[in-house]
């Protein structure tokens, strides 16, 4: 399906009737990346209406000319939320680029989401600022086997979903980036609904000790940085992974009920 937001074409689908949660993928995934990681959980679940987006500059979201920078790929998801949900109260969440999306909304959006949930995610403005030893090496697993077929996932379902990147167009976005501009984490006070943030203590793309720094605008969080895992969590820690995402589901249950 897509919607017409301003000159932009948005690519999105979506599975399962319910309480909506929207996600978004990374910098240069189509929605297929986050499909892969958060369907497993969410088709044990009943009552969720998951909402997967390619947002701009990946899979099959269409750009339009007006579209100069971060900020206005920002507004322009907030403007796509707005359109699709109203005045509902919905759930965001995002991996790496798409948790900063999902912040950004949320930011703007502040009483209508009921819960949050980051994916070893982008926090700092500029990827060159983030906190991060880029020298560090994933700890493999021994058993051989094992690795072998979270390295092919890896290939497939993360790499696999950069098929549709529009590189040229997100050149343009790193060379105007105007990040400095966007507020994140501003609102009044504390977000006091149900909140994951995933990090990977291996991640040498965005690190893990970023999203510690944020914990205290959000005191219902459940932060974990994860040993033996780089930036694809959901991959590398898959068990883990789906036990503190059930989890998270819960809490946002037993808040709404």
């Amino acid at each position: 399906m897509k919607l017409t937001i301003g000159k932009s074409k948005i690519n999105y689908e979506i599975r399962g009737e319910g309480k909506p949660v929207i996600f978004f993928s990374g910098f240069a995934n189509d929605m297929t990346a986050m499909i892969k990681g958060m369907e497993p959980v969410f088709e044990t679940k009943e009552n969720w209406k998951r909402i997967y987006v390619d947002h701009l500059g990946v899979g099959d979201t269409e750009i339009g000319d007006d579209i100069e920078n971060i900020e206005d790929v920002a507004e322009t998801m907030t403007a796509f939320v707005d359109e699709l949900m109203g005045e509902k109260s919905y759930v965001l969440g995002g991996y790496s680029f798409g948790g900063y999306l999902s912040r950004y909304i949320l930011n703007k959006r502040f009483d209508q989401v009921d819960g949050l949930f980051l994916l070893t995610p982008l926090i700092i403005k500029e990827l060159e600022h983030c906190e991060v030893d880029r020298s560090i090496q994933v700890v493999k697993n021994v058993d051989s086997i094992v690795q072998e077929e979270i390295d092919n996932l890896i290939q497939i379902d993360l790499f696999g979903a950069m098929a549709k990147t529009n590189g040229e167009f997100q050149q343009k976005l790193y060379e105007k980036n105007p990040l400095t501009r966007i507020p994140l984490d501003e609102f009044e006070g504390t977000f006091n609904k149900p909140t994951l943030i995933i990090t990977g203590r291996q991640d040498d793309t965005v690190g893990y000790k970023d999203a510690y720094k944020i914990l205290d605008k959000y005191p219902r969080a459940t932060y974990i940085s994860m040993d033996k895992c780089g930036h694809a969590a959901q991959i590398e820690q898959k068990n883990l992974f789906n036990h503190l995402v059930s989890e998270w589901i819960f809490r946002i249950e037993e808040e709404n009920k």
